[in-house]
């Protein structure tokens, strides 16, 4: 199983989840959503339906996730830590 940096969506009933796998993203798309027939929703419940089936790349999948999350409003944004900073200078000297 494929491991991605957790993100946090906050759904319509105020419920949150933290989701960092396909698989997790896959239970996410079940709960409440602002709008299931929107394209970037159906978009990615296929692809991550396809990468559960091994049919797609779940990077693919997750990044699909994660977008439709950010365009419905329920992804939650967290200020980045000092750490990402000091990894990013590391990492860019």
């Amino acid at each position: 199983m494929t491991a991605f940096i957790p993100v946090t969506l906050r759904f319509c009933d105020n419920k949150t989840m933290l989701v960092g796998s396909v698989a997790e993203a896959e239970t996410a798309l079940q709960h409440q959503w602002p709008d299931k027939t929107a394209p970037a929703f159906l978009d990615a419940a296929r692809l991550v339906r396809q990468a559960v089936e091994g049919n797609c790349c779940p990077r693919t999948a997750f990044e699909a996730f994660t977008g439709a999350a950010g365009q419905q409003g329920i992804l939650v944004v967290k200020p980045r830590s000092r750490a990402h900073d000091w990894l990013d200078a590391a990492a860019n000297p």
